[in-house]
């Protein structure tokens, strides 16, 4: 069923749908404006003073009378903050002022509330729970272009005579006068004058200048594009005459399109002149002449616009897919409260469950949010269920454009669409009466944001379904710890889904036909379901690389691989080779001084990319030519160390010249769609060989994958991370269900340095539960989540003498905090400077807080600027 995006509903008629009621003389709003003074020393505020709640800080505003019928909370209103016009979120109304004079709000920003008041309480829950200021959680929860910028300006006074101005007075005055009003964006970057900002404020001081606050043209807008349609007293002694062909013909085409569709449908100008044939301007004629008329109307710009999707038929369950489901089905009559975590291995059938989960929900009218860990994933999640929902269906993600989330956030809000598929940001979407919140792959460590707020999709999910009275559903084969020790508590309802069910036996023999393969040897279910078959996860071969060296391969493909990939090329079947690693070097070294080639603002190695002979910071993007001689020594002796994606298919190019090669990295994704084209290329065999990163390990179903090498499974293991064994684990697995999802069978070839380790061996015997043991004993030795919490704070300044003086005296403030508080529980570990010391020319130092509660050693102390919370 094809998708339209013609705007239907204004957001004016979905506003009138319900009495808006009587409201409280006071308004509390969260006004979007940082709140925390430049404080530069740890403050500690007592209990009762008015600042202590400056996380989660709002002011009371009094309702005009003129606005009482109209406003509700969640509203974005435009409201007086100081000398400035800011836009605020309603959070909540109240009978009663802490102040004696409250000013009014001005006016309501936006009809429709931006957010309902489940999501008031999510975002008063997440400022708490990750003490961050609630401003910037209200950011984060709404998309790009809703909230409404606001600039200074500064004017100078006409007939202004100042007499004893200092010199940078004079310059800034000279500058208004000669520029004229000037924001104070503007001022930083057309003056050279140091505390510039300090002179702006003498200026209005002395009356020489005034401010205005001034709002921001919008970053995005509704679409609007020329509709046509004809008149319904057109007659045919009406036509144009015979000489004018092409505006009959155009006149004959919107007729058809009356007849076929109704007298008020209204057609874009551009699809009705491509559909018959003519100019855009044949088209304007027409409505010169009375006969067609012409208005500009909104449009949707919908991401999903144009697609197809074939509705297929659900499958039968198995019975312990079915056992599953009749526990999740229970749960979305009844809501228990307790999230399900679903661990099943690739290709166990997970899917399927949430579409059921999901259909069930849109049945009963309500609503469903579905996560993916990676852009990557969504093409392939989107087709699934596009396939069964493909006219409520909504896709949220960072690569669309402003007006594309824009629009299907406002369609999602007014209940147009009601089931969202997405990454991490998808959670707040504000869905309709919400009945299922879904995270796939739910161990990914790409839910966590790693900006202000930083906040767990995981644990966001969680709470929205509790507030939201929704069943949640965690899905992963190999969970992450935090949630399987949550299970083993019982605070997560366990399912598990054990085999990889290959379908249905006429499916498969259909699939065998069309490969003019024989069948593998494939088991039934169950004695009473023997058309279900299922089959072994594929055979992992574990390649030591120590070895490979003492029998003189000093390539990167081992002898193994080697034979696997000439296999596989032969039998027309396809490669996935995988290296969580970009770039064809991972660092450049003078062989006669040993000087390495670093970023000057991180410190870190520069990568090699050989596509553009450049070397690239992988953290701040600085990037330059490849150097022909060392900077230090000017020797000649230039040499590069590592592997990465480019190197492993260059490496693959050379020894297979005729096979087709794709690689899917951060690297060939950076344009709209990119990840579709390339999983298009690939799954239409248009490739044999696919080389990428991370990306290619999620959840992706390619059924003519019969080998999986991964190029060496060493690069996160000796990180120092507490979760490096565990994402070691995870990505192994992950990677490896990618091969034998098929009648062609598959195999796993693991390479790497530490055979013996206990991550790789556990991931090459696809078991979870034996590593999870294993991985919980070392963690509850040690006191390490989740047996444990941890808050990391990070500091960052430009000099690194003062980041180190910094973070030893809170480690003091906080040392004598503990002990006057008596807090045994909770310990801190450091100060120390972060793994990575120095990013983006600022020096890092840390101080990670443990305990069953770190939060209450924080709650009530004012962290002085260049101090981060995770």
């Amino acid at each position: 069923m094809p998708r339209s995006s013609l705007y239907e509903m204004s957001d004016r008629e979905a506003v009138d749908r319900d009495t808006p009621q009587p409201v409280p003389p006071y308004a509390v709003v969260v006004v979007q404006t940082p709140l925390r003074r430049r404080i530069t020393s740890p403050t500690a505020l007592p209990p009762d003073t008015e600042e202590s709640d400056y996380l989660t800080r709002a002011f009371h505003y009094s309702v005009p009378e003129r606005i009482k019928t109209e406003i509700c909370a969640g509203q974005l209103v435009w409201v007086p903050f100081g000398s400035r016009y800011l836009q605020g979120v309603i959070v909540g109304f109240d009978h009663q002022s802490p102040v004696e004079d409250t000013r009014e709000i001005d006016r309501i920003a936006d009809p429709l509330p931006v957010l309902s008041p489940i999501r008031i309480e999510l975002a008063h829950w997440l400022s708490r729970h990750y003490l961050a200021p609630i401003h910037r959680v209200i950011q984060a929860m709404l998309p790009p272009g809703v909230i409404q910028g606001v600039d200074v300006i500064v004017v100078p006074v006409a007939d202004a005579q100042p007499g004893q101005a200092t010199e940078g007075q004079e310059q800034i005055l000279s500058l208004l006068r000669q520029k004229g009003p000037l924001s104070l964006r503007q001022i930083s970057r057309l003056t050279k004058v140091p505390n510039w900002r300090s002179i702006v404020d003498q200026l209005v001081e002395h009356g020489w200048a005034t401010k205005r606050s001034e709002a921001r043209p919008p970053r995005v807008k509704p679409k609007l594009v020329p509709v046509v349609r004809v008149r319904r007293e057109v007659k045919r002694s009406d036509y144009p005459s015979r000489r004018a062909r092409k505006q009959r013909r155009a006149l004959a085409y919107l007729l058809w399109r009356r007849s076929s569709h109704g007298a008020d449908e209204w057609v874009p100008l551009s699809e009705a002149a491509a559909e018959a044939g003519v100019p855009s301007a044949v088209i304007r004629a027409l409505v010169d002449k009375g006969l067609v008329d012409l208005e500009r109307r909104q449009v949707w710009r919908d991401p999903l616009q144009g697609r197809t999707f074939v509705p297929v038929i659900p499958p039968r369950l198995t019975p312990e897919q079915d056992q599953a489901w009749q526990a999740i089905a229970a749960d979305l009559q009844n809501p228990g409260g307790r999230p399900f975590l679903l661990q099943g291995g690739t290709g166990s059938g997970k899917t399927e469950i949430y579409l059921r989960a999901a259909q069930r929900v849109l049945e009963r009218g309500k609503g469903a949010i579905v996560l993916v860990p990676e852009i990557a994933l969504t093409p392939q999640t989107i087709r699934r269920f596009g396939a069964r929902f493909p006219t409520v269906l909504a896709v949220m993600h960072s690569r669309l454009s402003l007006g594309e989330r824009f629009d299907q956030w406002r369609r999602l809000r007014n209940g147009e669409l009601r089931l969202v598929v997405g990454s991490r940001s998808a959670i707040f979407a504000p869905v309709s009466n919400l009945g299922l919140v879904v995270l796939d792959e739910e161990h990914e460590s790409s839910y966590k944001q790693e900006q202000t707020p930083r906040y767990h999709a995981r644990e966001v999910a969680v709470r929205l379904a509790e507030l939201a009275g929704a069943t949640c559903i965690l899905g992963s084969a190999t969970p992450a710890l935090e949630s399987a020790y949550r299970a083993e508590r019982g605070a997560y309802q366990l399912l598990r889904l054990p085999q990889r069910v290959m379908g249905h036996r006429r499916m498969l023999e259909q699939q065998a036909d069309q490969l003019h393969r024989v069948q593998r040897h494939y088991h039934p279910v169950e004695h009473d379901l023997p058309e279900a078959l299922y089959a072994e996860l594929p055979p992992v071969e574990i390649v030591d690389m120590r070895a490979e060296l003492r029998a003189g391969n000093r390539g990167i493909l081992s002898r193994s691989l080697k034979k696997g990939i000439e296999a596989a090329l032969a039998a027309g079947e396809q490669i996935i080779l995988f290296l969580n690693r970009r770039g064809a070097a991972t660092f450049i070294m003078c062989r006669d001084c040993g000087h390495v080639l670093k970023c000057p603002r991180c410190e870190v190695p520069l990568t090699y990319h050989s596509d553009a002979h450049r070397i690239i910071c992988h953290h701040c993007s600085y990037r330059t030519l490849a150097p022909s001689q060392c900077p230090n020594c000017w020797s000649n002796r230039i040499r590069y160390f590592g592997i990465g994606t480019q190197r492993v298919e260059q490496v693959v190019h050379r020894a297979y010249p005729n096979a087709r090669i794709v690689r899917w990295d951060l690297d060939t994704t950076g344009f709209k769609r990119a990840h579709e084209r390339i999983l298009d290329r690939f799954v239409t065999g248009e490739a044999d060989v696919m080389v990428g990163t991370q990306m290619i390990a999620k959840g992706l179903d390619l059924p003519k994958v019969t080998l999986v090498g991964v190029i060496t499974a060493d690069t996160l293991i000796n990180l120092p991370d507490i979760r490096s064994s565990e994402r070691t684990f995870q990505l192994l697995t992950q990677v490896a269900g990618r091969a034998g999802r098929s009648i062609l069978g598959g195999k796993v070839i693991i390479q790497t340095y530490t055979p013996r380790h206990p991550a790789i061996q556990a991931a090459s015997r696809h078991d979870y539960w034996a590593f999870y043991q294993q991985e919980m004993a070392f963690r509850r030795k040690h006191w390490y989540p989740p047996i444990s919490r941890l808050i990391r704070l990070l500091y960052l300044d430009t000099s690194a003498d003062k980041a180190q003086r910094e973070a030893q005296d809170l480690h003091q403030i906080l040392t004598l905090k503990i002990a006057r508080l008596g807090l045994p529980e909770i310990n801190l570990i450091g100060p120390a400077p972060s793994f990575f010391s120095r990013l983006r020319g600022k020096s890092r130092w840390q101080i990670v807080i443990r305990g069953t509660d770190p939060r209450v050693l924080l709650k009530d102390l004012r962290l002085p600027l260049g101090w981060r919370v995770d």
